[in-house]
């Protein structure tokens, strides 16, 4: 079967701002990595023919999708869901039924699929769902399709019959991730791929680990536990990059530093087989010991982003984040003793924020940290996470809205935000300042400014100025509905 797995757009779907905010794609364009181990498990298991079509890296509108989709005419288009741009997945569906009417969409995603499996297919467009953790799902449900074997034999699909959903089976979870293939690099435009707080040039991403021990009350993250790929796999997979000449690398996964001595281990591997790469991880401020910054540095680390949220000892216990503000200090502290850049990232709107001078703090606390990055959001109450049951039960936020949105999800709508306290155009008018101070001050525009090494970096940095300072050539948002 021809199969062709699209990063479908999320430019329409469900935003918290009446104007602007920054999404992934505005800090670089990363590649899907769920999708490209679908396809890594397909090309080493299969015979199928598999393209991946990543609309969102090449900024593609729909009459371009549409041109991409007939130029391979796929069997089947496959795509991943994530609730608040739903529209997009749903829009994607309904382009290929309109010019292939006789292929199949078959949409995945852990979370959404267990929380709103009947909304997602009472859309006759959509024709399949996988259940959980897809590579060894997906590549069945292709062979059953294939072979014409009965669809009921495909543990971890479900489908519409009779007007009856049918489900096969549990959901997929593979206790041993080291079984997987690689992602499947080979068939990806990994030119595409950089970050607005690298260099500019291409960047290997790779993830090291699946899921999350920790329980923090705004994360839907649907799995507790905590699984890793062995040294010799993540060696492999930066192995590929550096032999096609890039030498930077985002670890892309929360917890690459679970523990001090697993990025120890790594960077050990990172020093005796890459030793001109650089590269930069995410993990948790807790999990920083100079021994470990030392040892990293020396293998390349350039910069370490911290996931903090929220900034007072009384707030990061309320949101279960099992960090405190000293150790913040303490490892950022350690990084710049080190030469370790680091960047911190934040969220308003918050059941705590009562008012701008809590936002202000926010700002303030950013500003005085010492980090040299700073990312801000507003709160997005996912559906089922605890800050969100805690607002239903308040009657701040409304019980049905990610169930209706899935049912009939309309662009750019608004999602529900924790306004008890603050609007959504004061929250909104307080994101933009929080960018501004951070970013604005002389210091920090001459700060990155000297850091600047080629026209690709400059260009990026130019456009999240000019989105900072909300003017016409930045990133921007579609009026919300």
């Amino acid at each position: 079967m021809k199969v062709m797995l699209i990063n479908s757009l999320p430019k329409d779907g469900a935003y918290a701002t009446s104007d602007w905010d920054t999404a992934q794609e505005d800090i670089g364009a990363f590649p899907p990595i769920g999708l490209s181990y679908l396809a890594g498990y397909l090309v080493k298991y299969t015979n199928h023919d598999v393209r991946i079509l990543d609309a969102v890296a090449e900024r593609l509108d729909y009459p371009q999708i549409e041109e991409r989709i007939l130029e391979f005419k796929p069997d089947i288009v496959g795509s991943t869901i994530f609730t608040p741009t739903f529209y997009g997945n749903l829009m994607l569906a309904r382009l290929v039924k309109r010019i292939l009417p006789n292929s199949y969409v078959c949409l995945g995603g852990v979370q959404h699929v267990r929380m709103f499996l009947e909304e997602t297919l009472s859309h006759p467009e959509i024709d399949f769902v996988v259940r959980g953790e897809g590579e060894v799902i997906f590549a069945n449900l292709l062979n059953a399709l294939e072979n014409g074997d009965p669809l009921f034999s495909v543990d971890g699909i479900s489908f519409k019959e009779n007007g009856e959903i049918v489900s096969c089976g549990e959901e997929g979870y593979i206790k041993d991730i080291n079984k997987f293939p690689p992602p499947a690099f080979d068939i990806m435009s990994l030119n595409l791929y950089k970050s607005v707080l690298g260099t500019g040039k291409t960047v290997g991403t790779i993830s090291t680990s699946r899921g999350c021990p920790y329980e923090c009350t705004f994360c839907d993250h649907p799995y507790r536990t905590f699984r890793v790929y062995n040294i010799e796999r993540i060696l492999s997979e930066m192995q590929y990059f550096y032999n096609r000449g890039v030498r930077e690398f985002m670890f892309f996964d929360d917890m690459f530093n679970i523990t001090p001595k697993r990025v120890m281990d790594i960077s050990d591997a990172i020093l005796t087989t890459l030793p001109d790469a650089t590269w930069a991880f995410r993990g948790r401020a807790d999990q920083v010991t100079e021994e470990m910054a030392i040892k990293a540095k020396k293998a390349g680390c350039m910069q370490m982003m911290f996931g903090l949220e929220a900034t007072t000892d009384e707030h990061l216990k309320i949101i279960k984040k099992r960090i405190t503000i000293k150790q913040l200090h303490d490892s950022i502290a350690i990084c710049k003793k080190i030469g370790i850049s680091t960047s911190t990232n934040y969220i308003i709107g918050f059941p705590f924020h009562k008012s701008r001078r809590d936002v202000l703090d926010v700002i303030d606390f950013a500003i005085n940290c010492g980090s040299n990055y700073a990312q801000f959001n507003i709160l997005l109450p996912y559906a089922g996470t605890e800050v969100y049951n805690e607002g239903v039960k308040k009657g701040v936020l409304p019980s049905n809205f990610w169930s209706d949105y899935v049912s009939n999800p309309e662009p750019n709508a608004y999602i529900p935000i924790w306004d008890e306290y603050l609007s959504r155009d004061e929250l909104s008018e307080l994101l933009k300042m929080c960018y501004q101070k951070f970013y604005l001050r002389p210091s920090k525009i001459w700060e990155n400014a000297i850091k600047i090494r080629s026209i690709s970096q400059l260009k990026m940095r130019i456009k999240g100025m000019l989105t900072v300072m909300g003017v016409s050539g930045g990133y921007k948002r579609e009026k919300a509905s």
